[in-house]
């Protein structure tokens, strides 16, 4: 070979090493979050999502016509601006220009009529929300407006445009291919093991400022911790409060979450059926003990299903007092002095494991047995809170922006009431509020509501306990919404 073709074989080669090195360093400067959820998603059809870890990653990918705020309120997303009528039975929405989904086509009117028909089950499916039954007909009125009729007064109806708009060419893909308008889209899903977003360059808002998202699916919090410890994480949301001291070299985070964690009763077991019994057990908890045993303090104690983050609507706490005393005479007036029964508490979520072997310990003071059953989150959506197959169970219930879909779960006919809770005086101030055009009518009855759970022990209502979130320090732009939504979009990645 002359030495002139050796060079030029030399220098091919040399640019193929280059190009190579070139596309590892643009690989290696990419911004990504690595963090995990305790558990896979449980559909990537918006219309299916049940769970808050679920909602909590997917509100990036799918975006309604109203979309959370930081402080509670409503923000315009796909609408730009919407108005009421004065019945309260309109609801105009005027739809924003050049916005894109993910697969490139642009959103318009029809778009949003579709998702508002497959939202509300006039597709064939089955209603989204139950609220959505409510909807009496849905219309373009316009290039770029959409008009919803209601069959009645609903003041939480403005709550449920945050469900997710698709558009209409994917009608047959919901379940499969995900497809909406948030500043990230999906990239790939590994079922049960790992789902990556990726910037969505076409966004119509404020770009995200990092490159990709993954989420492992993690269900073990001690493996979830080692990960962030080693590194193949830089995010670890729901920090056991235990292991902050070992966490010096990440920045944390903590903040109210507008949860409520509760020790819940099925009222239609045998025992539970009886008042005397219900308020035995919430004298005989130590919410205070649990709060700074289970989350170092880091947690808002409660009395009500509702947290006070939610100031308008919360009724003041009274101060209930452990009885141990109390609670003794209450068993044994009701005849069940020596009570055994099971909580089934979701293993994926260890805040609610330890709160219940805390639980079980103060229990035994008054003579009580509770025996402790965990069970796969899959198994805890269908056999407890889509099966009431449960005397009790431990869990946090998700924070909502409008207290009707809070205090809606103790209604006597909501098909989630897993509290087999029952009381036509609660279902009336419910449902009043929810048809009331008047803001203090609907305060005054929310807070009735709140006091009957609380004067009937319904649940024992243990605290809105402070999430932790680690993360590496150089990650900005971490903030908590008072509903669960980690907004990858306002994250960023320094040097």
């Amino acid at each position: 070979m002359s030495l002139s073709k050796k060079g030029l074989v030399l220098g091919a080669i040399l640019g193929v090493v280059l190009a190579g090195c070139g596309s590892e360093e643009k690989a290696s400067s990419k911004k990504v979050v690595k963090t995990i959820m305790s558990m896979d998603i449980d559909s990537l059809n918006p219309y299916k999502m049940v769970s808050s870890g679920t909602e909590e990653i997917m509100m990036n990918v799918f975006e309604g016509l109203v979309m959370p705020d930081v402080d509670g309120g409503l923000i315009p997303a796909v609408a730009k601006d919407y108005k009421i009528s004065d019945d309260g039975l309109t609801y105009t929405f005027t739809i924003r220009d050049n916005i894109k989904f993910h697969n490139g086509n642009p959103l318009d009117v029809k778009d949003v009529e579709f998702s508002l028909r497959k939202m509300s089950g006039r597709e064939g499916d089955t209603p989204a929300q139950a609220m959505f039954a409510n909807i009496k007909d849905i219309k373009i009125t316009g290039d770029n407006e959409v008009t919803v009729e209601l069959s009645q007064p609903d003041s939480a109806f403005i709550y449920s445009m945050t469900e997710a708009i698709v558009p209409d060419e994917n009608r047959d893909s919901l379940d499969k291919n995900p497809i909406g308008t948030g500043a990230f889209k999906v990239a790939s899903y590994e079922k049960e093991q790992k789902l990556t977003l990726t910037k969505n360059d076409d966004y119509w808002g404020e770009k995200a400022k990092i490159d990709d998202v993954e989420v492992f699916v993690t269900p073990n919090a001690e493996t979830a911790f080692l990960k962030l410890l080693s590194g193949e994480i830089n995010m670890l949301p729901r920090v056991d409060s235990k292991r902050v001291n070992e966490l010096k070299n990440f920045k944390t985070v903590s903040g109210a979450q507008n949860t409520v964690q509760l020790l819940a009763l099925n009222n239609k077991f045998e025992p539970f059926s009886h008042k005397e019994v219900r308020e035995a057990i919430n004298l005989a908890v130590d919410k205070d003990a649990i709060i700074k045993n289970v989350m170092g303090g880091l947690g808002i104690k409660l009395e009500t299903n509702m947290s006070p983050i939610m100031k308008k609507y919360c009724i003041e706490n009274i101060g209930e007092t452990r009885d141990i005393e109390k609670a003794k005479e209450l068993l044994a007036k009701a005849g069940y002095s020596d009570l055994t029964f099971t909580v089934r508490v979701p293993s994926n979520y260890i805040m609610h494991v330890n709160t219940a072997q805390v639980i079980a310990e103060q229990l035994k003071e008054v003579g009580v047995t509770m025996n402790i059953e965990t069970v796969e989150w899959a198994t805890w959506l269908s056999d407890v809170y889509g099966g009431r197959k449960h005397e009790a169970t431990i869990v946090g219930l998700t924070g909502k922006l409008d207290p009707y879909s809070i205090l809606r779960r103790y209604v006597s006919d909501y098909p989630k009431n897993f509290y087999n809770y029952s009381n036509p005086e609660y279902d009336k101030l419910i449902a009043e509020a929810k048809l009331s055009p008047d803001e203090n009518k609907r305060i005054e009855n929310y807070k009735k509501a709140q006091e009957i759970l609380r004067e009937n022990h319904v649940a024992v209502y243990i605290m809105d306990p402070k999430l932790i979130t680690a993360m590496d320090k150089n990650i900005e732009g971490f903030v908590y919404y008072p509903l669960s939504f980690i907004n990858f979009a306002k994250l960023s990645i320094g040097e």
